[in-house]
């Protein structure tokens, strides 16, 4: 009989035969927010001001939503601590990172680092899930955001990645933050104090583009904040199995995606590694890779980027035991088990690296 080893004992062992190095701070990587805030308040300025054709007007639209993404990614690693070690500076890269889809450091410390982290697909008690058959059937409102949700087949499932994270972000903070056990240490009145200001900054925008000028300068950039961010965070839990154990190998997945896509997104594709070492710099998170493809290859679950995206849609998001996924309208057909879909993803893995590769800079 296989024993699994616990959470804790892969991540001794994998400390032990890593470089030292790989779970330092990186606070070079905070000057990344230098250029990509230059780029995002540079293209709507130009948007306003300049006022140029529509199809340059587009350009500038998807690069500022670029560049508010990957500073999104990188607020995440600075409130983990993966950055800087002071705590202001931390909450200060996190304001700049998630202002624009209006969450606060404060409520993202709550609901990402402490609750999602600590109840990772736990079934009701992750924030971040679409639950159980017992709580669909007791919520509306469950029954209502599953029908957003990709794989529901519902008609409005295919706009889920444009607006999908900052509306959940608004359900974390005026429902779950309320009426949630869980977010009762949360200085709430500080949250909502935060997401007004960011409203209040992009009414502003908004007046000085007008309604026209708007849709290039907020409504596409958020657009492509939204999908970029959650092409990642959809498939790092919603296709695994629900566990009463907090372990990454069981209820977290990595994406494989191409080198250049991770260099610009700062390898938010290595989920597992993340909850694995949640204040590990994402710069070296591709070393705890090569040692999971080297030492745990039958459970670390990495398929590509694409292949994870497209099965979103093929899969449904409500659980009826730890290992279904069900179509709660007719749970008895088209039941989906994780062990399966795991074996039907990672129908390929990426050459190994080596372990003690350089980290990037």
């Amino acid at each position: 009989m296989t024993t699994i080893e616990t959470p804790d004992s892969v991540r001794k062992r994998i400390k032990a035969d890593l470089p030292e190095d790989t779970f330092e701070r990186r606070p070079l990587r905070a000057l990344w927010f230098i250029p990509l805030a230059a780029i995002a308040v540079g293209a709507i300025a130009c948007i306003i001001t300049v006022e140029p054709a529509w199809y340059i007007q587009l350009l500038l639209a998807i690069a500022a939503g670029y560049a508010f993404s990957a500073m999104g990614f990188l607020a995440h690693e600075a409130l983990h601590g993966s950055i800087v070690a002071s705590r202001r500076f931390q909450d200060f890269l996190g304001y700049v990172g998630f202002a624009p889809v209006l969450v606060s450091p404060t409520l993202w410390r709550t609901w990402h680092n402490q609750i999602h982290h600590a109840k990772t697909n736990m079934g009701n008690a992750d924030p971040d899930g679409f639950g159980t058959m017992s709580r669909y059937e007791k919520a509306p409102s469950t029954r209502f955001v599953n029908k957003l949700a990709p794989g529901s087949g519902h008609w409005s499932s295919y706009l889920f990645f444009g607006y999908w994270f900052i509306f959940h972000g608004q359900i974390v903070l005026w429902l779950q933050a309320r009426y949630v056990r869980s977010f009762k240490r949360l200085n709430r009145r500080r949250a909502v104090i935060d997401s007004a200001v960011f409203l209040v900054i992009w009414i502003g925008v908004a007046i000085l583009a007008g309604p026209i000028g708007a849709i290039f300068a907020i409504i596409i950039p958020l657009i492509v904040y939204n999908f970029t961010i959650m092409s990642y965070i959809a498939t790092n839990h919603f296709m695994r199995p629900m566990a009463k154990t907090n372990d990454p190998l069981d209820n977290s997945m990595s994406v494989n995606s191409p080198k250049l896509m991770d260099k610009l997104h700062f390898n938010f594709s290595h989920h597992v590694e993340h909850h694995l070492f949640p204040t590990m710099s994402g710069a070296n998170a591709h070393r705890v890779r090569a040692w999971l493809l080297e030492n745990e290859a039958d459970r670390y679950v990495s398929p590509p980027h694409w292949k994870a995206f497209l099965y979103l849609y093929k899969t449904p998001r409500v659980f009826s035991d730890p290992t279904t996924l069900v179509y709660p309208e007719h749970p008895d057909s088209g039941q989906v088990n994780t062990t399966d879909l795991a074996e039907q993803l990672v129908g390929f893995r990426p050459a190994t690296q080596s372990v003690v590769e350089p980290a990037a800079a």
